[in-house]
């Protein structure tokens, strides 16, 4: 089963945590606890993190471990990800900036993302194919300064945009039954417009409601920062936005509900400073059990 690491990331049923986790090594205890210190926030599209990730690996339970993820930096700004299938290159997200503010994610097979922005805050992301046709827009409302609610609405039916829900979140942590269990689920409840509606406790995400009747709810935060906290929201290459990153800290719980489906996955993490350095999850799906491990190396 694969799982995209680097994110828990979102879209319940559309999204993605994408975040494969990580460590068999018991999560150190702090002291006291620690105020995570985060850059100045300039507005969205602007990710200049407290550490920058360099690679980040993965390990499915009684398998090797295989890269998953390197990034590429000049100075502050992330230029590239480059992605692996236990091993092999995958694909890769190209960024591009307006001085220091994201307009533009492509892909290696030249599918590209077009963001905008109102008030410093992200407005629309456009995502085109090869031929520079519409596939999806996706459309952000806030409260105050945070995401509330996150708009998909499909222009060409495409089982790309079937892939942009399912791979998220489903398609990294479930088996694959309920994979295609979800997509049909998605297919059978709306022609072309999926609503994601989020919840906060204070500076975490604490729920997110998709309109087809799918919830993931997220408890148990550290006080640690998370590497993720206001990165790019869109991937481009594997079509997948992510949520997670409207997160500050790191969750410790994470339940799934997908109609009377429900999965429970929990999370521990080994810290250098401020910052993850390997994760544990272990998830419980009906009678399945599965874990995993993400390692992150920091420059």
């Amino acid at each position: 089963m694969k799982k995209l690491a680097v994110f828990l990331s979102t879209i319940l049923v559309i999204a993605v945590v994408s975040i494969s986790f990580t460590s068999c090594v018991e999560p150190e205890e702090p002291e006291e606890p620690i105020i995570p210190e985060v850059p100045e926030d300039s507005g969205a599209g602007i990710y200049k993190p407290g550490k920058k990730i360099s690679k980040v690996y993965e390990q499915d339970e009684f398998d090797v471990e295989y890269l998953l993820e390197e990034w590429t930096w000049q100075e502050n700004k992330l230029v590239s990800i480059d992605y692996y299938d236990e091993g092999e290159f995958d694909g890769r997200d190209d960024y591009y900036y307006d001085g220091d503010r994201l307009y533009m994610i492509g892909s290696n097979n030249s599918h590209y993302a077009m963001l905008t922005y109102h008030n410093k805050q992200y407005d629309k992301i456009k995502y085109y194919d090869i031929n520079d046709v519409l596939v999806v827009e996706i459309t952000f409302e806030y409260s105050g300064n945070k995401v509330s609610k996150i708009i998909f609405q499909k222009f060409v039916d495409d089982k790309k945009v079937t892939s942009m829900i399912n791979r998220g979140l489903m398609g990294k942590l479930f088996p694959e039954e309920v994979a295609k269990m979800v997509t049909q689920n998605v297919k059978n409840k709306l022609a072309g417009t999926y609503i994601f509606t989020y919840t906060y406790n204070g500076d975490n995400i604490a729920s997110i409601t998709a309109n087809y009747g799918s919830v993931i709810t997220y408890s148990d935060f550290d006080n640690y920062n998370s590497p993720w906290y206001n990165a790019h929201p869109f991937s481009a290459c594997h079509e997948t936005i992510d949520t997670e990153i409207y997160s500050k800290n790191n969750p410790g719980k994470v339940i799934m509900t997908v109609d009377t489906y429900v999965a429970n996955l929990t999370f521990t993490y080994t810290y250098d400073g401020n910052y993850p350095v390997t994760i544990h999850m272990n998830a419980l799906y009906g009678e399945i059990q599965h874990s995993s491990t993400t390692r992150i190396v920091y420059l």
